[in-house]
Formats: structure tokens, C-alpha cells, sequence
């Protein structure tokens, strides 16, 4: 089943439960990252079998971006969705990636640190 794991987007935020209506009317799960868990692989913020949590807490800097969001087992067609109705809906979440057979492997905020570089380089 597709989800999205996010950061920064509390549910009782206007922006936060509103990336949320949307997932939730595409069928698609949400996951909510503490900061705890950004040592965690993407796979296992994603819950994907055979990923675990990381054995202690997080206790690294925080996030360079204060919103991220991670798309897990999205179509293509889905992905699109997704970005055609966050933008309609004005809750457009700046730093996001889809989850890979590669950066499933990754530690979330080092995966959040390099969609923040990248962005940098293409802006």
C-alpha cells in the first residue's frame, strides 16, 4: 500500500492536514516522522519489510528544511496527482523525494540533507 512519511506537517497545522486530505483521498497512508526517528532508514520510516528502526534515538542536528515530504510505492500517475493537487490546493511541500531500491537504505536526515543540497544546486 502506498504512504508518505512527513516532517514538519503536524495534522492540526493548516498546511499538515491538508497534505494529509489529499494522501488520504488518493488511498494513500501517511506517516509521521519525530525527530527521534531521523536516524531511522527511509525503508523503515516507511515501515517496509525487513527495515527496523535504528537502535537509539536520533539525537543528531536538526533537518535543514522545516517540511519534507517522502512518496513510498506511488505510480507515477499518483505522484503526479499528488503534485497537481497540493499546488490547487496551496500546500505545495518544497523538499520532497520518492523512495528507491537506493535511498531506502539512507538515514531520513541524510536523505532530507541531500534533497536540500540538491535543491540548492538547481536553484
Amino acid at each position: 500500500m502506498p504512504c508518505a512519511v512527513l516532517w514538519g506537517l503536524p495534522s492540526d497545522g493548516e498546511k499538515g492536514a491538508s497534505v494529509r486530505a489529499i494522501l488520504h483521498d488518493m488511498g494513500v497512508v501517511t506517516r509521521t516522522v519525530t525527530p527521534e526517528h531521523l536516524g531511522d532508514t527511509a525503508g523503515a520510516c516507511a515501515r517496509l519489510a525487513g527495515f527496523r528502526p535504528a537502535p537509539m534515538p536520533y539525537t543528531g542536528p536538526s533537518p535543514e528544511c522545516e517540511e519534507f515530504v517522502l512518496l513510498c510505492g506511488l505510480s507515477d500517475a499518483q505522484v503526479d496527482e499528488y503534485l497537481e493537487k497540493s499546488r490547487e490546493a496551496g500546500c505545495v511541500v518544497p523538499h520532497k523525494a520518492l523512495l528507491t531500491k537506493i535511498n531506502r537504505t539512507w538515514p531520513l536526515n541524510l536523505l532530507m540533507k541531500a534533497v536540500v543540497e540538491e535543491h540548492e544546486r538547481l536553484n
